[in-house]
């Protein structure tokens, strides 16, 4: 049946519905999916309220449900499920690869899918094995001496050939059926199961949940069946259908024509200026947008149109669906769809993947944290549920410990973790319990028990919803999908295939299914529909947005082989790309004229922050051959709820319950509290740190973060010492190494001495290196002692004794400098409690002073360095008196290992004073202001927010110029 357009093509399948009830219950009408089933549903019951009415409906099916059906009439013995099939041809290419047929790849859950799939589409398109093994190895042979790839895809069709063989025995020895058994069954019978098939899909070729060959081949010789009606658009059939219907589905089918009068939508298309050509869609930033205009329409320009009446139509249906959620109800605006969200969103299969991926990376931290404050699992700690708390001092805890991975070296932590490291003890033994628990479950030795293992794990530690709670029936339905799926598979590996498994194996295997599988909640029962492009062919609507429009979605990418090219498939009857794009641009051109009144289009500029291109289809719109009508656009209406609250001035009707609570009281406030801008009040004086001041410099608000709310650091995850962890290493050889020298007598570091002080500061440090783990010493032996490439701390530093020429009477080092101090202030004299400690401090035999910090890296910025200058102040005051005499501050720097120089000065010997000077002021200033309980944030450096320990508290993406 040959029909102009979409909307004739649904009156045509009207038409054909069987009016006697014995008769539609005899009857099979084909459609692409169960959402295309649902809304010709709907248009049959439009239409017979303007027409007569059907007594009953026939049966709605896709191509998977045909089958389904016929399974259930036939009585035949069981089906073989997708999880027995891919464990069958697991076993298969297993037994392929034993008998000499090695495959030049590694055999994983993937790819035993699509070796299936492949195996499927062979026998779809009625091509056998001997048939595919003959054509190819007849292509390769002559190649395959002189090219690699093409011995490569020899040896890789020999496996498949023997894989596909193998599997064909396992399946007839089973005793059950698959699909292509269900038709040589079903040809054989002699019952009746139609009389009457009407197809409404097209080929595979042009839809990929279209009808093969095969199918076609049943439907012809089906017992009992009497009438085929096929029906198609006139676009389609051109497009290269209707030589494929009398070619390879249907030889010999009568045709017939059936047009009706029907009026043509009108394309809206932009504003533009007079003069101007108008685009032929409308551009948006991105999905969200779309909806948004989506949205905006209705309320504004159309309010008195029926949102039921309008359908948004889409190729990809993520992540539109999810979109919708919010963009539809922040505007108002009631929606319905009945579109499939992948399984794998659900939160139910992500907690699932929580225990594959902590058995897969052998229980490292983040999966263990992971699994313990997941929200569906309850693991216990001796029968007491685990506290927040806990959890994160197990976290802190295994960073500290380095903790890599291993449910032994977890174990051995177990066994030592006490001190400072107690609070750690009820998460780590529960931690432990669940590592050993799942170690249980890889370790099996059948793989239903290792499966078995993992419900029987989850059945133990769920955490099971409330009945109230509003998403309980949602989460039900999501964790019954998954855990039928787990028992389905455990059950086809009892019968199968009970090897065991490998880790990665088992967790591919169901991490694949669970993402091949879809979940199908309903949303709304009214209001604008949401439609993938199959079933929107089948609604009756008087006006759709086509969204979307991007290169990659329309046309819909077309599916390819993945162990060949097309060049070696197309003689196996694969379908050759210009075929597929033709129908992908006929089904388009015949959507723009689906709607009674208007239909729109509209594309997208970004796509997770990248451009993208639009679609080519973009181009043939004007093929449609529409009437195009202007949407001219009003003054600017507020209609969504963020709207009404960020644009003067505020709605407040726009929102109830407890957000409106929150916004009076926001709209009582006359300004900007001073809290609000990092002010806590006044704070009592206290011993300050020099440190810790130097930090309020570099940013006020880490330094309330860090030292006024005492939070922890957000500590990156690292095998190896980390900067502080070094830093003290480092302190503490070079306080152990002057400790002996000095103990010993000896004098300065000279060229004379320098083998010597090399020696005991490398015994010295072996100690210290003893202590840390093994795979640790190599790294910091070398970064201490050096190696023939560079030299080590040791020799940089000794260079800068070396270079000293004044007497040293006395090392003082990690010298405290703690108490009350007097400094010259603008104000006079001023006591500040400090507390320091200086890395070294040389009393020279000229009574003067020489301060030195060892740093790792680089010196820091010595316009800025405050702790030399203080430290400086505080020596010449703590120290006055010692060995009988004053001490004056004569040098102070820093031995930094990355600089080119051994040493570098604070500055120089006559700007000593005013750089004193300096620091005092800034010290005093930065007292003042924490005292007064200034901590906005304002980092002196904003780049060193890049690695800022306290990112998840701080307010510097709404801090302004200010």
């Amino acid at each position: 049946m040959r029909v102009p357009d979409l909307r004739s093509f649904q009156h045509a399948i009207v038409r054909r519905l069987p009016a006697a009830p014995i008769e539609a219950r005899r009857c099979a009408l084909l459609v692409p999916s169960h959402a295309a089933a649902e809304e010709l549903r709907r248009t049959i019951e439009r239409s017979m309220l303007r027409g007569p009415s059907v007594a009953a409906m026939p049966d709605l099916l896709t191509r998977d449900g045909l089958y389904a059906r016929l399974h259930e009439r036939l009585g035949a013995p069981p089906l073989l499920s997708n999880f027995d099939r891919e464990v069958l041809f697991r076993r298969a290419a297993r037994e392929a690869a034993a008998a000499g047929h090695e495959p030049p790849f590694q055999v994983r859950a993937g790819l035993i899918v699509e070796m299936l799939a492949l195996y499927d589409e062979l026998r779809r398109r009625h091509k056998t094995v001997d048939a595919f093994e003959r054509l190819l190895l007849d292509s390769l042979q002559d190649v395959a001496d002189t090219d690699r790839g093409a011995e490569r895809m020899l040896r890789q069709t020999r496996f498949l050939v023997a894989a596909f063989r193998a599997f064909d025995a396992h399946v007839s020895a089973s005793g059950r059926l698959d699909e292509h058994g269900l038709r040589a069954r079903a040809l054989a019978h002699d019952g009746i199961f139609y009389t009457h098939v009407i197809i409404a899909i097209p080929d595979q070729t042009a839809d990929r949940r279209g009808l093969w060959i095969a199918d076609a081949d049943l439907l012809a010789r089906l017992p009992g069946l009497t009438r085929i009606d096929l029906i198609a658009t006139e676009g389609l059939l051109a497009s290269g259908f209707h030589q494929r219907v009398h070619d390879q589905l249907f030889p010999g089918i009568e045709e017939e024509r059936e047009s009706l009068p029907q009026d043509a939508p009108v394309l809206v298309v932009p504003d533009v200026p007079p003069g101007a050509a108008a685009p032929r869609t409308f551009l948006c930033r991105d999905r969200e947008e779309e909806l948004v205009d989506v949205a905006r329409l209705l309320r504004t320009e159309r309010p008195s149109q029926d949102p039921a009446r309008v359908a948004v139509v889409f190729q990809r249906p993520l992540p539109y669906l999810y979109l919708a959620r919010h963009v539809f109800a922040d505007a108002g605006v009631p929606y319905q769809a009945a579109d499939a969200l992948p399984l794998a969103a659900e939160p139910f299969a992500a907690a699932v993947d929580l225990l594959f991926e902590a058995m897969a990376e052998a229980f490292t931290r983040a999966t263990l944290i992971a699994l313990l404050r997941s929200p569906h699992f309850r693991i216990e700690d001796g029968g007491r549920p685990l506290a927040a708390s806990d959890i994160a001092a197990l976290d802190r805890a295994l960073v500290e410990w380095k903790y890599l991975g291993d449910a032994d070296r977890l174990a051995a932590l177990a066994e030592r973790a006490n001190g400072r490291h107690a609070g750690a003890r009820p998460a780590l033994d529960a931690a432990l319990g669940a590592a050993r628990e799942l170690q249980a479950v890889a370790g099996a030795e059948r793989a239903s028990a290792q499966i078995a293992a993992l419900l029987a794990w989850i059945a133990a530690h769920e955490r099971h919803l409330r009945p109230e709670d509003p998403w309980a029936s949602r989460h039900l339905r999501a964790r019954g999908a998954v855990l039928a799926a787990l028992e389905r598979l455990r059950e086809a590996h009892a019968a199968f295939d009970d090897e065991p498994l490998s880790v990665a194996e088992l967790a591919g295997t169901v991490r694949r299914w669970i993402e091949g599988q879809t979940f199908s909640p309903r949303s709304g029962r009214d209001g604008v529909v949401l439609l993938d492009a199959r079933a929107a062919a089948f609604a009756d609507l008087d006006e759709i947005r086509l969204v979307g429009l991007v290169e990659g979605d329309w046309p819909e990418p077309s599916p390819r082989s993945i162990f060949y090219p097309s060049s070696l498939l197309t003689p196996l009857g694969w379908p050759a790309d210009p075929e597929r794009v033709a129908a992908a641009r006929a089904q388009f051109l015949d959507l723009l004229r689906l709607p009674r009144r208007r239909v729109s289009v509209s594309t997208v500029t970004l796509e997770d922050d990248s451009l993208v291109s639009p679609s080519p289809l973009v181009d043939d719109i004007d093929a449609a051959g529409l009437a195009m009508e202007r949407r001219v656009a009003g003054p600017p209406v507020r209609v969504l709820a963020h709207e009404a609250l960020i644009e003067a001035p505020v709605a407040s009707e726009a929102i109830c319950g407890a957000a409106a609570e929150w916004l009076a009281l926001r709209l009582r406030r006359t300004g900007v509290e001073a809290r609000c801008q990092g002010q806590t009040g006044a704070r009592e004086p206290r011993a300050y740190a020099v440190s810790h001041v130097e930090t309020y410099l570099s940013c006020p608000f880490k330094y309330f973060a860090a030292h006024v709310l005492r939070l922890p650091e957000e500590r990156e995850e690292q095998g190896w010492l980390t900067p502080q962890e070094r830093g003290q290493l480092v302190h503490e050889v070079f306080r152990d190494f002057f400790a002996a020298w000095q103990a010993s007598g000896r004098g300065a570091i000279t060229l004379e001495s320098v083998d010597e002080a090399l020696a005991l500061f490398t015994t010295l440090a072996e100690r210290r290196l003893e202590d840390l783990p093994e795979g640790d010493r190599a790294l910091e032996r070398t970064f201490l002692m050096g190696s023939a490439a560079a030299p080590g701390l040791a020799e940089r530093a000794f260079a800068f004794e070396i270079e000293q020429g004044t007497p040293v009477v006395e090392r003082l080092l990690e010298h405290e400098l703690s108490g009350t101090f007097t400094f010259q202030g603008e104000e006079g004299v001023r006591e500040v409690r400090l507390r320091g400690k200086a890395d070294r401090i040389d009393l020279l035999a000229d009574g003067s002073l020489r301060l030195i910090d060892y740093k790792l890296g680089r010196a820091p910025d010595r316009q800025r360095a405050l702790q030399l200058p203080i430290y400086g102040v505080c020596a010449a005051q703590a120290l006055d008196g010692r060995h009988g005499r004053s001490w004056r501050l004569s040098s102070a720097g820093y031995v930094a290992f990355r600089e080119r120089l051994p040493f570098v000065p604070l500055c120089g010997g006559a700007e000593l004073p005013d750089k004193l000077d300096d620091g005092v002021r800034r010290l005093l200033d930065a007292l003042d202001a924490i005292e007064r309980g200034d901590f906005p944030v304002d980092p002196f450096e904003p780049y060193r927010c890049t690695w800022c320990a306290y990112p998840a508290v701080c307010r510097k993406d709404y801090v302004g110029d200010e």
